[in-house]
């Protein structure tokens, strides 16, 4: 691949990092990082989660994971339960607590894509959205 070429998708990446947030060390307005509200995205979105999931999926350092988890379970977000079938493995799962928090930021999080969306027409909207999958389906191929 040309420098260019290179040049382009970098210039693009720190763009959409910015767009997105990705340099705020909290997300929104809450206490919150972008990554433990992923990890409370994450967990929510299983049926049985359990760290070390969690650990490959987002490619976090474990000894990271572990803190995070004991803040999010120190603060009521989450809870732990233990397997009936394996006392060494503890699932985890949101509090009302943290569904209400994951709530907000979800509403936020639209809020925001609505706001960088305004003033685009429908045919626009699509484009960018079209263009979105396209990046996705092609970098699946190579990543994870």
């Amino acid at each position: 691949m040309n420098k260019e070429i290179i040049g382009d998708i970098r210039q693009f990446n720190r763009f959409y990092a910015k767009v997105l947030g990705l340099f705020d060390t909290k997300i929104f307005d809450t206490d919150y990082s972008l990554t433990e509200a992923r990890i409370l995205f994450e967990i929510r979105e299983r049926t049985e989660c359990i760290a070390n999931n969690l650990v490959q999926e987002l490619n976090i350092d474990r000894s990271y994971m572990s803190r995070i988890l004991r803040k999010l379970e120190k603060e009521e977000l989450i809870k732990k339960k233990s397997s009936a079938t394996d006392n060494r493995k503890n699932f985890l799962f949101l509090t009302t607590k943290g569904e209400d928090l994951l709530d907000k930021i979800n509403i936020q999080t639209d809020e925001q894509i609505n706001t960088l969306f305004n003033g685009l027409t429908d045919s626009e909207i699509n484009e960018i959205r079209v263009s979105m999958m396209t990046i996705k389906e092609k970098l699946d191929k190579n990543t994870f």
